[in-house]
């Protein structure tokens, strides 16, 4: 029996999730799973629920994506866990490989696979990647790859589809960010790694496919959380302690287009626009009572 079903648990986090694939979990059956349901997943769940190396976890609300990860791994007994979206395809082979990776560095606290394809992200060689390329990024990349040792906050672009972590340091490290429902979670882990002098690696050996689902992404509750948490999420993983005219001044803008959309019919993009401002004004409303708190 293969080592890595011993010492590998799946976990994937759930929501609105009616079109995935019961072939994902078909292909992981030799691994020890673990599903967090965080709502509206009764399609797919009534599929798997006979599978015996699955475990269905729920706390009957949608918990977030790295708050759902943590939730798992309550119940996580292994060594390592690998975190998989549900519309990632990998197979046995570069799972083992991220293993041998992770087995072997005991500096190490996350392996992750090169993504493809990779049109959401510049991915771990943005000069590589024509069709997005700038000077700034392409030059970046450049210095990250060429320089043995890396200063600063700087993070390579691992993306949440596929991390093999290693147990014992994602505890010592806390976890995700709590305060992070969607979005950014795995640059702030990666970060809090880095800062524990644990490194992150992406290998080339091992690959994993992305088949983003499209008709999740046109999902209108969906849209709501996913638009909502992309302007609240740079908030909190930026740490802005303080309200400012560049704020009042990217508010304002939010407030005109919006405006002006509804104006024209527009329904989607005045939306948008108000979800972005609903976020920035809750964020420093919340960093406002967070602050009278510790007065």
């Amino acid at each position: 029996m293969n080592k890595i079903y011993d010492e590998i648990t799946i976990v994937t986090v759930l929501y609105n999730s009616a079109k995935i694939n019961e072939s994902f979990f078909e292909n992981l059956k030799s691994f020890k799973t673990v599903v967090v349901d965080n709502g509206k997943n009764e399609e797919i769940l009534g599929k798997i629920k006979t599978y015996k190396n699955i475990k269905i976890i729920s706390k009957n609300k949608n918990l977030g994506y790295g708050n759902g990860v943590n939730f798992a791994f309550e119940s996580i007994a292994t060594k390592f866990f690998l975190i998989l979206n549900p519309d990632i395809n990998i197979d046995e082979n570069s799972i083992n490989n991220l293993h041998n990776i992770l087995s072997e560095h005991d500096d190490c606290g996350i392996v992750a696979p090169i993504i493809y394809p990779d049109e959401d992200f510049y991915g771990a060689f943005p000069e590589k990647n024509l069709k997005k390329l700038t000077l700034l990024n392409a030059l970046k990349s450049r210095d990250l790859l060429s320089k043995s040792e890396i200063e600063g906050e700087i993070c390579v672009d691992v993306v949440k589809w596929a991390l093999l972590v290693k147990a014992k340091q994602f505890e010592k490290v806390g976890g995700f960010n709590e305060k992070l429902f969607l979005f950014w979670e795995e640059i702030d882990l990666c970060r809090r790694f880095r800062s524990n002098k644990l490194c992150v690696i992406i290998t080339p050996k091992s690959k994993a496919e992305h088949k983003q689902d499209k008709l999740s992404d046109s999902n209108f509750q969906n849209f709501l959380i996913k638009t909502y948490y992309h302007e609240y999420s740079p908030l909190v993983y930026f740490n802005v302690q303080k309200f400012s005219f560049f704020y009042l001044k990217r508010m304002m803008k939010y407030l005109f287009r919006a405006i002006s959309y509804l104006m024209i019919l527009n329904l989607k993009k005045s939306l948008t626009y108000f979800l972005r401002l609903s976020a920035s004004i809750r964020y420093f409303i919340n960093l406002k009572l967070s602050s009278n708190s510790n007065k």
